[in-house]
């Protein structure tokens, strides 16, 4: 988990990103961790997941690789990635 002043800047850039409140709660949700990052079982989550990607990569655009890399948006950003990735891979296979 990241550290609470992480988190509130984290916040103050999705939002200046466009997010929402929805978005803020969600990723509040996962405690700020890739880690707990759900899987994607249908493709409403899969849309969500993208928009939500969307917003985070947005939220860190202006930061160098190496900042975006351990940003907390850019954590949950590649893990969303990955989920959308493996959702996608799932459906090749079906």
């Amino acid at each position: 988990m990241s550290e609470p002043n992480e988190i509130a800047e984290a916040r103050a850039r999705l939002l200046a990103a466009g997010a929402d409140q929805t978005d803020l709660d969600w990723f509040d949700s996962l405690g700020w961790s890739d880690a707990a990052t759900p899987l994607v079982r249908n493709d409403a989550d899969a849309a969500a997941f993208r928009r939500r990607e969307q917003k985070l990569n947005a939220a860190v655009a202006h930061l160098s690789f190496a900042e975006r890399a351990a940003s907390p948006e850019g954590k949950l950003a590649a893990a969303i990635g990955a989920r959308i990735a493996d959702w996608e891979d799932h459906d090749d296979d079906a």
